[in-house]
C-alpha cells in the first residue's frame, strides 16, 4: 500500500483514506500510520525550536535553515 519504506507520501495519505472508507485499516497500516504521525509532530516541534533562535543577522538565519534541512533530510 505505501510507496516509501520510512515516509509517507500525499498519495499513502489519500490510499490509506479510500481504504478506510471501503473496509477498516489492518492492525499494520494503522501502526503504520500512527508511527509517521509521531514522526511528523517530532519534526514539527523540532523545527518550530529551531525556527525559535532567529535572529535578524543573516548568519542566525542560515544556521537556523541548515538545521531545518539536516531535520528533513
Amino acid at each position: 500500500m505505501f510507496d516509501h519504506i520510512d515516509m509517507m507520501t500525499v498519495h499513502d495519505v489519500e490510499s490509506a483514506r479510500r481504504s478506510v472508507a471501503m473496509a477498516p485499516l489492518s492492525k499494520d497500516e494503522t501502526f503504520r500510520i500512527l508511527a509517521e504521525l509521531e514522526r511528523l509532530i517530532r519534526e514539527r516541534s523540532h523545527m518550530a525550536g529551531v525556527l525559535s533562535t532567529l535572529s535578524p543577522s543573516f548568519t542566525s538565519v542560515r544556521k537556523a535553515l541548515n538545521e531545518l534541512q539536516r531535520i528533513v533530510s
